[in-house]
């Protein structure tokens, strides 16, 4: 039986050349990404630019507005991801009826399972705190950051 060694760094494996070469490569920045982060920025300033959440209340309803919604899922979902690990909450902000989430992950952190994860641990919470069904999440992973 022959014992395997332990991979070590893969910035100090020479196999990984091509990945080398393509974290060398600028990438464009995705369409859309630098107007939610700016549209997260403001929505938690105070500038309205969604029109919140309307629920139904004992005499009427109770509005909450996009501030509110943000700020809660900015914080339940940086709770989420410090429990997953390797996962921080970029920005967070309020599209119409969905909440979109930008996450970076910590290279080695399976990122699809992650996302998938705090998409629904995010949902399950902010459902549980307004007592209403949540907005629907999105989770955009936009970076990965060395160890």
């Amino acid at each position: 039986m022959t014992t395997r060694e332990s991979p070590g760094d893969p910035l100090d494996d020479p196999r990984w050349e091509l990945v080398r070469a393509v974290a060398r490569t600028t990438v464009p920045t995705p369409p859309g990404l630098v107007a939610r982060v700016l549209k997260s920025v403001q929505g938690v300033r105070g500038h309205r630019l969604a029109s919140g959440l309307e629920i139904p209340f004992e005499s009427g309803r109770l509005r909450i507005g996009e501030r509110v919604i943000v700020l809660l899922a900015r914080r339940l979902g940086t709770e989420l991801a410090r429990k997953l690990g390797g996962v921080h909450i970029a920005a967070v902000a309020l599209e119409g009826d969905d909440l979109q989430v930008l996450v970076t992950v910590r290279y080695g952190v399976a990122a699809g399972e992650a996302a998938g994860a705090l998409r629904s641990g995010l949902h399950e919470a902010l459902t549980e705190q307004l007592g209403t069904p949540a907005p629907s999440v999105h989770v955009h992973i936009v970076d990965v950051h060395p160890n």
